[in-house]
């Protein structure tokens, strides 16, 4: 079983925030290079359900500090999507969370109301940190059953969701999850949140991006 614990943030107990054992930190592991090889294409269409909603992590581009680092999967239809075409020119909402993560969960309906809400304005993408052959079955079966309708990214034999994380540790460690992460139109880091917040607090974080 994964252990759960409140982790201190600023010198102040933080509550909302699930720290993993030992056996769940973040492995060192190469960063897989972002496949050059295909043009930049449009966002694709919005898939038809929640289940569709769950793709297969593929790669991690190079880490730079401060930018957003470019993210590729494959869709349900089998299809390569790269994160910086498909968030192309909107404010990107990073959420890495895990199924076992009780304020992860607690978050989640927050999250999709703000994925509705400002999907004009907003690209919110999951990274769930669930691990295990099931990973992606426990994710989509979460997903389903919560109505998420945006991206969750899950690991895959290609990528572990955990390098996507270490990879994001040049911008903030991910020691604790829920972490959020927060860029701007132009890939830009402007706010990392750690722990389970509001849909409030999370508005007024995006309109800051804006």
């Amino acid at each position: 079983m994964k252990a759960f614990a409140a982790i201190a943030l600023a010198s102040a107990v933080l509550i909302g925030a699930c720290n993993r054992s030992s056996d769940r930190q973040l492995h060192q592991s190469a960063l897989a290079s972002v496949q050059q090889s295909f043009s930049s294409q449009a966002a694709p269409p919005a898939p038809a359900g929640p289940a569709d909603y769950i793709v297969d992590a593929i790669a991690v581009g190079k880490p730079t500090a401060g930018k957003l680092i470019d993210i590729t999967w494959k869709d349900a239809s089998g299809k390569t999507v790269r994160l910086s075409d498909y968030a192309k020119g909107k404010v990107v909402f990073l959420n890495f969370w895990a199924t076992w993560c009780p304020p992860c969960r607690r978050e989640i309906p927050d999250i999709v109301e703000l994925s509705r809400d400002m999907a004009s304005d907003v690209v919110v993408i999951g990274v769930s940190l669930d691990d295990g052959a099931d990973a992606k079955a426990k994710v989509t079966k979460f997903a389903t059953d919560k109505g998420i309708t945006y991206i969750n990214i899950v690991p895959s034999p290609t990528l572990s969701t955990k390098s996507i994380a270490e990879a994001y540790t040049i911008i903030a460690p991910i020691n604790a999850i829920p972490t959020t992460l927060i860029f701007d139109r132009n890939g830009n880091h402007k706010q990392t949140i750690i722990g389970a917040n509001t849909k409030s607090y999370f508005v007024e974080a995006v309109k800051k991006a804006m």
